[in-house]
Parts: C-alpha cells; structure tokens; sequence
C-alpha cells in the first residue's frame, strides 16, 4: 500500500478590522480547483497577538 505524500503551501495575508477581505475569495477558490486545502490558520504578530496578519496552511497530495 503506497503511503499519501505531501506538499504545503503557506500564505500571510493582512487583515483589516480583524477579518480577511471577502475579495480574497477568488484566490480562495482558486486554491481549492487546485487541489489544495486550508489545514491551518493562525495569527502571525507573537508580539502583541494581534490578528493584523495572518497566516494561511494549505496541503494537497503530491502528484
């Protein structure tokens, strides 16, 4: 039995007024017609945890 293998891909995007802008959708989705999907999301500012970024993990088998 062949084992699944992996790749990842990570994108930081900016939010404004602690959400993602809706017109990151088409990007969204563009992601998923690909294959790829979202595994993780995370606040990437350690400093002061604010959400001002964030941070993205998608996977998709490997070909």
């Amino acid at each position: 039995m062949d084992r699944v293998r992996w790749e990842y891909r990570i994108i930081n995007i900016r939010s404004e007024n602690y959400r993602i802008d809706p017109a990151r959708e088409d990007e969204l989705n563009a992601l998923g017609d690909e294959g790829w999907e979202l595994v993780a999301i995370t606040a990437i500012n350690y400093k002061t945890a604010a959400t001002d970024h964030i941070g993205m993990i998608f996977k998709r088998a490997r070909a």
